[in-house]
């Protein structure tokens, strides 16, 4: 068969290709189908999450062969789809490359919606004719959510982007986030080099400090700086659409008894955030190297009360004040409660890291409504090029 015939299914028989292709371990693919504006047919696209914004919108990224489409008359024509499956396969190598995996949550979604295109139920996600809340598609007369999506986020104290860029794209290719949060950036300039494709880049520079939130440019958001002198290259806010809630990625000054003024702007710093976390809305996430140790859990020796910067009671106290303000979690510590793991080894020596001789000054933190969309909260272990490990938050919406 020529691979035209796959034009001239229905959709029905389009969406029972892609539910072979799940079976075969292509479950990162996905469906989406729209009305054309003039009613007559239903677009219909296989792709993968990057490529769909917010239900609503498609990303083609210059034709490389990672959505497939076609536009149909009809919602079934009563074909037989068996043979047609391998000729799928053969034209779009680079969509099952794509698109091979696991996602066990939108299949089960998928063969929901499956069961009701049987019935001759048409998916719309968007129309022109009709307003849809965000988060719900049309099906027939219905209504039904739209699939379960994650979002992967990392928060990283990179030391540096130009001395660890290369590891930072190496992390992006292992873990494929949608959001990274990199702090002590050091690049005043917000050079272009260090842009990564398929990512939208926000730069808050500071000479010693400065951070970067890069997002996935599937992920519709608005980033912004404030306009508080203590929190200026200390903290970038964004505020994504869907799933609704806000970030920020901050780099807490380290407060350095040698350094004048280090404690004071410390202090600054601690109010300014506290004061700015209590006024958001619910639904955030803060997440950074924040320069403080909570607990003996998070001191590989358990000995956290010291007169000295990261350990001192006035931060603890300032710390306890940040979650209660904004009613939030340690995600980590939420999730791995008996775990002493740590995000930060002195100078980066190997036979400290050997030892587990750490800090935990990463965090994630999370308002308490986030709990029921946490899978995983951790430290990520195999990135070690710089004093502090990236961290991971894994959330389905």
């Amino acid at each position: 068969m020529h691979g035209f015939d796959l034009h001239n299914l229905g959709a029905y028989e389009l969406m029972k290709i892609l539910h072979e292709l799940h079976k075969l371990g292509y479950q990162k693919l996905r469906w989406m189908s729209y009305m054309a504006p003039s009613g007559m047919s239903l677009r219909c696209h296989i792709t993968t999450q990057d490529h769909i914004i917010v239900n609503q919108e498609i990303i083609f990224d210059n034709n490389q062969g990672e959505v497939w489409f076609t536009s149909v008359g009809a919602m079934t024509t009563g074909k037989d789809i068996k043979p047609l499956v391998k000729t799928f396969m053969d034209e779009n190598p680079r969509l099952l490359e794509i698109g091979k995996g696991e996602d066990s949550e939108y299949v089960e979604w998928f063969s929901k919606l499956l069961s009701l295109a049987k019935k001759g139920h048409t998916p719309v996600f968007y129309g022109d004719y009709w307003t849809l809340p965000i988060g719900r598609i049309k099906v027939g007369k219905d209504t039904m959510p739209t699939p379960p999506t994650s979002m992967r986020l990392i928060s990283w104290n990179i030391d540096g982007i130009k001395a660890h860029f290369d590891a930072l794209k190496m992390l992006v290719d292992e873990y494929s986030p949608e959001v990274i949060c990199l702090q002590k950036v050091k690049d005043i300039n917000n050079s272009l080099g260090f842009e990564i494709e398929g990512y939208k880049r926000e730069c808050f520079s500071a000479q010693y400090a400065g951070v970067a939130t890069y997002v996935k440019n599937c992920l519709p958001c608005n980033t912004n700086k404030p306009h508080n002198p203590e929190l200026s290259g200390h903290l970038l806010k964004t505020e994504f659409l869907f799933p609704s809630f806000t970030l920020y990625n901050i780099y807490t000054p380290y407060s350095n008894p040698n350094i004048d003024g280090a404690i004071e702007h410390r202090k600054k710093f601690d109010e300014a955030l506290i004061k700015l976390v209590g006024t958001t809305p619910d639904r955030q996430i803060i997440c950074g190297d924040m320069n403080i140790v909570v607990s003996e859990q998070d001191c590989w020796d358990g000995k956290y009360k010291r007169n000295q910067a990261n350990f001192h009671d006035w931060e603890r106290q300032n710390f306890t004040k940040l979650t209660e303000s904004g009613n939030l979690i340690d995600t980590f510590r939420v999730f791995n409660p008996f775990t002493k793991e740590f995000s930060y080894f002195f100078r980066n020596d190997p036979q400290v890291r050997a030892n587990n001789q750490g800090h935990r000054i990463d965090y994630f933190l999370a308002s308490r409504s986030f709990v029921p969309q946490i899978v995983k909260a951790e430290i990520i272990k195999d990135c070690t090029v710089s004093t502090n490990n990236p961290i991971l938050l894994d959330i389905m919406y």
